[in-house]
């Protein structure tokens, strides 16, 4: 039996190499995600009788978002956009702005989740609660993000 004996430097050296393999795995691992562009949707909040303003639309989504339980993380009413995030498995993360374009209110919104598909309906949802609360309707914009 011939046997060699390995020197320290190749021990070290084998050691280098499989951490480099290990860790270029565990980076290859979170590369491989899956990239998935947000859903968005854009309706006209049009109301049913009178007028709305745009700030009404704000206020009513803010307060839309926290009785759903969201945590509104900012809210600007002066350029009416807010950001907004729901703990859930996969998390939920919202942008939603209001604007008024040729006279007509409207209201995006804009979620992301992880990746993962949003359930279906559930930004229409938020869109269609927002104008109830508001005694309007939703008209969608085709086409808008």
């Amino acid at each position: 039996m011939n046997m060699r004996k390995a020197s320290p430097r190749s021990l070290w050296q084998r050691l280098g190499l499989a951490t480099l393999l290990a860790g270029l795995l565990v980076l290859g691992g979170c590369m491989n995600q899956p990239t998935h562009a947000p859903d968005s949707r854009t309706a006209v909040i049009a109301p049913n009788s009178g007028t709305l303003t745009s700030q009404q639309v704000f206020v009513t989504l803010l307060t839309t978002l926290a009785e759903r339980g969201f945590i509104i993380e900012r809210a600007d009413p002066d350029l009416e956009r807010l950001d907004a995030s729901y703990a859930a498995r996969p998390p939920l993360a919202l942008e939603a702005w209001v604007s008024e374009v040729n006279g007509q209110i409207r209201l995006s919104v804009s979620g992301d989740s992880n990746g993962a598909d949003i359930a279906p309906g559930r930004l229409d949802n938020l869109l269609v609660e927002v104008a109830v609360a508001l005694d309007a309707r939703t008209v969608p914009v085709i086409g808008a993000p």
